[in-house]
């Protein structure tokens, strides 16, 4: 047993190694495995690692150089700052201020200090605008300042160079008011008066609300004194101060809050299907997570400041917020204001009711060791291994609405079908009705995650779904008829024609399913395919499949070779799956079922998959033919939308009970398609088998054609 070279020194645990370093457990034995970090020894067969090493391994994981940075799992130490550009509208002058004003930074970090100096002198212009003359600023000021139109040529060009923003820049704000440029630097000096706006911007430059000096001004330019001169224009309920807050702040600590600030678009199309109609009565209106408040800003201005109620516990984002409100409602008194928009955990501490919550709920908060132990206590949705932030903020959300009150959040898509989000569909489905269901897609910048509108109403009524509405991007429908609905997978894509068919695919009875009756393998993960892959074949080398090669029915000539060396891969399938006699091999990335047979040993890779099944008195070839065929197609997009193959998907999917005659005619049609050289005659071979399996599903020739016109691209066969 080896020792470490310290006794004395703290030694971490491999968990609490890879909690570190926010890495999962088999990631971490995987890299032991793969020499990537190493252990200081063992103590009863586990690892353990010294302080000092913990340490340099976590310091090394945020260095710039490391290649750990490529993997999706730490994508939280990604460092640096961006333009949020799609947050605001694409039109809006400001944004291009935003722009220069984040490469005019460069590579510069900016401290808490700094971000909130920055914040303040957007914030300082945007009030003196909105006050016009109140606050002791001439009206010169507002004319060279508060009108697009001044905003010249030459400012643009300035901007958009990738120089340092030089004197041209403050010379075209310049000539037509006392004050030039660097707000900040004037109110500091006490030549600014914001009346009674004037607690919220000591708020938004401290914690604590003191006064701010013109030493600490200075202190916080110093180096970016650029910056200070841009200036910014009024808009109306445009999240001026959020689109800078999100654009400065770190990208890795964006991530690991949970942080994607909602396009304006996207937030404007909830609140228009919240009020039709200016009817609101008086229900109480809360944001729990509320940010700057951009979700806030776009209600409806007949809506009152004394109804509205945001919580969030960004202090930064809530000084911001109350400045927003302040533009917003010009009229409230601060003291209203302060009170109804506020720092507090919405998970933790509030516990009012409310007639309506909306928003868009942190994704993937990281919370800490404490605030797991409290939440598993409190909420159902938190019992699982590490909470989902916006899982719980449905939770308690619902929870904090009376019945009839009503939620819209905006989540991930990945919330309505991926299993760890059980507990939050089984709430949905026991205490609420789902009445507008909107699929939006990739809409967060740089942010491949699918999202959606969710909708609902607290209930005490069984789940319903007639009278829903559903949509996506260019289609909708309101769903006529009740359907069954599980808590294991919400799918709503179906309009009813494509409901009622594929329901009667499934309720036959003559179908069977692979759950039970098929082992499922993945491919090899190499951990390094720079490293592992190579394009021709040497020495040992043996070929290995992508999902690229794989084919309807049929596999493509293999483009890459490797050693097979499982012990130095990071993830790898037992020999006897890629070994198997015969097995099926399907594309892992993909909307479509793309399936081929392998009866020759060969490897794969992850965007490759194994499917074995052992289904009584039914071939291996048969099964492949039914998932390629056009029926089995439109089943599987219309019951699960999604943009990988997942194993729990096709075990669900229904393989029907030809008779006999039918089995093997489709049998010899696909020996038929993997043997055949002639495109067309395999094509027709295709279509024929296409027929046999929707009638062996139940359809008729109508159905048939109906699936078909339902589903034009989906239906078309692949590299036959």
């Amino acid at each position: 047993m080896e020792e470490p070279a310290n006794r004395n020194e703290e030694e971490y645990s491999l968990k609490d190694f890879c909690s570190l370093l926010s890495i999962s457990e088999a990631t971490g034995r995987n890299w032991i495995k793969l020499g990537k970090v190493q252990p200081a020894g063992e103590r009863l067969g586990k690892p353990y690692f010294s302080a000092s090493y913990a340490k340099e391994a976590k310091e090394r994981l945020q260095g710039e150089g490391s290649s750990f940075l490529k993997s999706r799992r730490n994508k939280k130490y990604i460092s640096g700052t961006a333009p949020y550009r799609n947050y605001i509208p694409q039109d809006s002058p400001n944004l291009r201020q935003v722009e220069a004003l984040v490469e005019a930074l460069g590579d510069i970090m900016l401290t808490e200090g700094q971000i909130r100096a920055v914040l303040a002198e957007c914030a300082i212009q945007l009030l003196c605008q909105a006050q016009r003359g109140k606050a002791g600023i001439t009206e010169a000021l507002y004319q060279a300042q508060g009108e697009k139109a001044e905003i010249t040529d030459v400012l643009c060009q300035a901007q958009g160079e990738k120089a340092e923003i030089t004197d041209v820049l403050c010379q075209a704000q310049g000539g037509k008011a006392e004050i030039k440029e660097n707000f900040l630097l004037h109110y500091s000096r006490g030549e600014i008066n914001l009346g009674q706006y004037e607690v919220l911007l000591k708020e938004l430059l401290d914690r604590e609300g003191a006064a701010y000096t013109e030493e600490q001004c200075l202190a916080a330019q110093e180096g970016i004194t650029g910056v200070f001169c841009i200036p910014f224009v009024l808009e109306p309920n445009v999240d001026i101060l959020g689109l800078l807050y999100i654009s400065l702040k770190n990208i890795g600590e964006r991530k690991a809050a949970g942080s994607y600030y909602t396009p304006t678009h996207i937030v404007q199309r909830l609140i228009a299907h919240l009020f039709p109609e200016k009817k609101i009565g008086q229900v109480k209106i809360l944001d729990p997570c509320c940010g700057t408040g951009n979700f806030l800003l776009q209600l409806p201005d007949w809506c009152p400041m004394e109804q509205i109620h945001g919580r969030d516990i960004d202090q930064v984002s809530i000084a911001a917020a109350r400045i927003n409100m302040a533009l917003k409602f010009p009229e409230a008194p601060v003291s209203l204001i302060k009170e109804q928009v506020r720092s507090q955990n919405f998970l933790l501490e509030e516990t009012g009711i409310y007639g309506l919550i909306l928003g868009n709920p942190p994704w993937g908060y990281q919370f800490s060791k404490e605030e797991e132990k409290l939440l598993k206590r409190k909420f159902q949705t938190a019992k699982g291994r590490h909470p989902e932030s916006y899982d719980v903020f449905l939770e308690h959300a619902l929870g904090s609405v009376p019945c009839g009150g009503k939620i819209a959040f905006v989540l991930p898509e990945s919330a309505l079908h991926v299993k760890s989000h059980l507990a939050a569909r089984r709430l949905i489905l026991e205490g609420a009705q789902i009445e507008w269901l909107e699929y939006l897609g990739d809409v967060f910048d740089k942010v491949q995650c699918p999202a959606v509108i969710l909708q609902a109403r607290k209930s005490e009524s069984p789940f319903q779904t007639k009278g829903m509405e559903v949509s996506g991007q260019g289609w909708g429908f309101k769903i006529q008829d009740n359907r069954k609905v599980e808590a294991e997978y919400f799918n709503f894509h179906m309009t009813d024609k494509e409901y009622r068919l594929v329901e009667k695919a499934g309720s036959q009875g003559q179908v069977v399913f692979l759950k039970g009756q098929a082992e499922f393998a993945l491919g090899i993960v190499t951990g390094n395919n720079k490293r592992f892959l190579k394009k021709e074949k040497t020495g040992g080398d043996e070929a290995v499949l992508r999902g690229a090669d794989i084919q309807k029915y049929r596999i493509s000539s293999p483009q890459c070779y490797l050693s097979y060396e499982p012990e130095k891969f990071q993830q790898c399938a037992k020999e006897p799956y890629y070994r198997a006699k015969e097995k099926l091999l399907y594309r892992f990335i993909g909307r479509q079922l793309v399936f081929a047979y392998d009866n020759q040993q060969r490897l794969s890779l992850n965007s490759c998959n194994i499917l074995i099944p052992h289904v009584p008195g039914m071939d291996m070839k048969y099964i492949m033919a039914v998932l390629n065929s056009r029926a089995a197609q439109f089943l599987y997009s219309r019951k699960f939308h999604s943009l990988k193959v997942l194993r729990a998907y096709l075990e669900q999917m229904p393989i029907p009970l030809a008779a006999p005659p039918q089995h093997q005619e489709i049998i010899s049609l696909a020996e038929q398609i993997i043997e055949e050289t002639d495109p067309q005659k395999r094509l027709s071979c295709y279509g024929e088998i296409d027929r046999l399996v929707a009638a062996a599903y139940g359809y008729t020739a109508q159905e048939y054609q109906e699936i078909q016109n339902l589903t034009p691209k989906d239906s078309l066969p692949m590299a036959l």
